[in-house]
């Protein structure tokens, strides 16, 4: 008798997971063409008010951002649901998840406590500073101890040249968002910026043009918006609103495996996008918009990519097909991230390469 009522139940609830599947692909699709004509109806909205007063602009401007915004949170709203109540019945939120999702509340307590010293003086930013670090690194280690693999098929190739490889690749971005950005006093317009481009860029991740089967999509220009706040505000700044990215990007799509897999495919993966702005620092590219923005995309896409193919070798072997090295295979499957950077490039060029949006990321800066 037990054993009928589970086949029912499993039987009704694969049912269920299957129309919340359907569903949430029919929102998407549904969220890629409104977004499409959203984007169009602003660009004709420019185009019509380009010779207006700067006044109308101003206003016009404000207009616009509050509309994105408004249908940003939105999307996020609408598809996040479905998508949690998904996972949340499939079973697949569990300890990993809270434990990644507690990084999440470690690094927003850290910041909430560095706003709440900001004008405390130079000795409550250091000691906030050291704390933060110490409290953050301390929460790793946990992580990286206590966190479960998913099963034995994901315990990494080698464990200590994951790590090696891993460290590397952070020395590689903090290196060129220290070295490639003067250092900044708090900015309260640039803290709220970075959350309105955060908020726009998760909106748009849930619009895709395909997803890939093991993990992994290609998006309607989400990563965009922090690529513009990068290039605008700075690689430090940038860097740090591509951190906060990747983890809400693991709450929208919870791939835990292997407690480093998870470090390495979303905080870390995702804080490339925030270095855009190193193609400021290219000489050949100087006073060049669009260049220094390509180039800086590029520079990003291909670390991003770096980080991915480092958590698939060591990590994603069981998944490889069959004529394939884990190597390759960590090599060919990650080669979507080339086409998010194509998306990102057009999107990218075509804002900059209008009036408006030249205004938009050389204003202050």
């Amino acid at each position: 008798m037990w054993e009928k009522l589970d086949s029912f139940y499993n039987e009704e609830l694969d049912a269920i997971l299957v129309n919340i599947d359907k569903l949430f692909d029919s929102l998407s699709n549904f969220a890629l063409y409104v977004t499409i004509a959203l984007l169009v109806g602003i660009v004709v909205y420019a185009v019509a008010i380009r010779n207006k007063d700067e006044a109308y602009l101003k206003q016009a401007r404000r207009t616009i951002l509050g509309v994105v915004v408004g249908y940003s949170v939105g999307i996020i709203a609408m598809l996040g649901y479905v998508k949690i109540l998904y996972y949340v019945l499939d079973g697949k939120i569990g300890t990993g998840f809270w434990l990644t999702v507690g990084m999440f509340g470690v690094v927003a307590l850290c910041f909430v406590a560095h706003l709440l010293v900001k004008n405390k003086g130079t000795l409550a930013k250091r000691i906030t500073t050291v704390v933060s670090v110490a409290i953050a690194v301390a929460y790793l280690v946990v992580l990286l101890v206590v966190g479960p693999t998913k099963s034995q098929n994901y315990q990494p190739l080698s464990t200590s040249a994951m790590y090696v490889l891993t460290a590397l690749l952070v020395a590689v971005i903090c290196a060129l968002a220290l070295l490639c950005d003067k250092k900044q006093q708090s900015d309260v317009s640039a803290i709220t910026n970075a959350a309105i481009c955060v908020a726009m860029s998760f909106a748009l991740s849930y619009v895709k043009f395909f997803s890939m089967p093991q993990g992994g999509s290609v998006t309607f220009a989400s990563m965009l918006p922090i690529a513009i706040y990068s290039y605008k505000y700075g690689t430090r700044r940038g860097v740090l609103a591509g951190v906060v990215y990747g983890l809400l990007q693991f709450v929208q799509s919870p791939q835990f495996y292997q407690p480093m897999q998870v470090i390495v495919d979303y905080p870390i993966a995702f804080a490339t996008i925030g270095l855009v702005a190193v193609g400021k620092k290219l000489p050949f590219a100087k006073n060049n918009v669009v260049l220094q923005f390509a180039l800086g995309a590029t520079i990003s896409l291909v670390l991003r990519y770096l980080a991915h193919c480092i958590s698939g070798y060591f990590v994603f072997s069981s998944w490889m097909m069959e004529g394939y090295t884990p190597l390759t295979w960590a090599l060919v499957y990650n080669l979507y991230v080339i086409a998010d950077l194509a998306v990102l490039l057009v999107a990218g060029v075509f804002v900059l390469s209008t009036k408006n949006g030249k205004r938009l990321v050389l204003a202050n800066t």
